[in-house]
């Protein structure tokens, strides 16, 4: 009797133990998938959120915005952009330029002459009088001229010196303003504010830009480059760009920096600033201003204004809906419009299909017709 008794007890004992077993292998597999769920919910993987996003879309009826297809920007590596020459900078930039402005005025911005920029202030660099004084320089008063013996004045037309020259390197990004929109970013530029060898640059898809518009073949360009930088998504430094400013145009001068700055290591102010007309969200265009520091200007000095444009396309620049020559020329035809998103689908597309009722409507007219009124193409179908 007392051995039947003990081997019901260890029957039991084992009972238990598996039990517990069990119930701890349960909760693992519980927390584990959690933990998937919610990396799923919050990563920037660009192939897993855009999966999300679509997955996503299916469960509220269409009343969401479209997923981003737009792409990421090109960055600045040690790649050649053969896009021409160029008198801007010092070096051989690879970039277009035709015709000067003597300053910047949003209301009467320079017209797209078919380059990739026109030159500002006669290519001579001035900076707002922070630039120089958080890079350490001292103020020596009013200039005389449009250009001290050092060329350093600034666009309030004060004299600036270095103070025993010594520079200090840093990077500054403003806040966003009341609508969103980036606004300058600055600095002294040299080997302390650029990536470590090996680096690899970060995921920045998770930034919108002011006037970020899906399946627009939109960029998130920085204002100053990562390669320069060490920034990656950064709200204050990325803008919704076209591959013509982003690659063609601003590249090939941030590259012409970055190699100055490893072949000497010396430094250069460098300013890059958005140019928005009235309330627009998109910027019309950056100016560019840079200029070596401890050879005065003969290694690096520029001042350019870079168009934000795409040749043979038409750009609102409020909402960011772009329209090439052959969208703009398509007959009408019919469309369904989610009233509560603004955004126009092909009938066949899946987003159309999942709208509400009460937010679905029916029209037939010309994309342009659309996009003229104000609403967005969908990110899925691209109509």
């Amino acid at each position: 009797m007392e051995k039947g008794q003990g081997q019901k007890s260890a029957n039991n004992g084992e009972s238990r133990s598996n039990s517990g077993s069990g119930r701890r292998l349960a909760a693992i597999i519980v927390l584990l998938l959690l933990i998937g769920v919610f990396w799923f919910v919050v990563t920037d993987n660009p192939n897993v959120s855009g999966f999300r996003d679509k997955m996503l879309s299916y469960f509220d009826n269409g009343d969401t915005e479209d997923p981003d297809a737009g792409t990421e920007d090109s960055g600045t590596g040690a790649q050649d952009s053969g896009t021409g020459s160029s008198d801007a900078g010092s070096g051989s930039s690879g970039t277009g330029s035709s015709g000067n402005v003597t300053v910047l005025n949003t209301n009467d911005l320079p017209e797209f002459n078919g380059e990739h920029y026109v030159t500002v202030n006669n290519n001579v660099p001035a900076f707002p009088d922070e630039v120089y004084e958080r890079a350490g320089y001292t103020k020596e008063g009013q200039a005389g001229s449009s250009s001290d013996s050092r060329g350093l004045v600034s666009e309030q037309g004060n004299s600036w010196k270095k103070k025993n020259n010594e520079v200090v390197p840093y990077e500054f990004y403003n806040e966003l303003d009341d609508l969103g929109r980036c606004r300058a970013a600055y600095g002294c530029l040299g080997e302390e504010t650029m990536p470590a060898g090996g680096t690899e640059r970060g995921d920045i898809s998770r930034i919108h830009p002011s006037g970020w518009a899906k399946a627009q073949r939109w960029e998130r360009c920085h204002l100053i480059a990562w390669a320069l930088s060490d920034e990656n998504a950064n709200e204050g430094n990325l803008i919704t760009g076209t591959h013509y400013l982003n690659h063609d145009g601003m590249r090939p001068l941030e590259e012409e920096v970055e190699h100055y700055i490893w072949d000497t290591g010396n430094h250069v102010l460098y300013m890059s600033r958005p140019i928005f007309a009235g309330d627009e969200l998109v910027a019309r265009g950056v100016q560019m201003v840079a200029r070596s520091v401890e050879d005065n200007g003969k290694g690096i000095s520029f001042n350019v204004y870079l168009f934000n444009t795409t040749p043979g396309a038409e750009i609102n620049y409020f909402n960011g809906v772009v329209t090439t020559q052959e969208q703009a020329e398509q007959e009408a035809r019919v469309y369904v419009i989610n009233t509560r998103s603004g955004v126009f689908h092909y009938p066949t597309c899946e987003g159309a299909q999942s709208i509400y009722k009460k937010n679905r409507k029916e029209v037939t007219a010309t994309r342009k017709e659309l996009t003229d009124q104000g609403y967005i193409p969908c990110g899925y179908c691209e109509p």
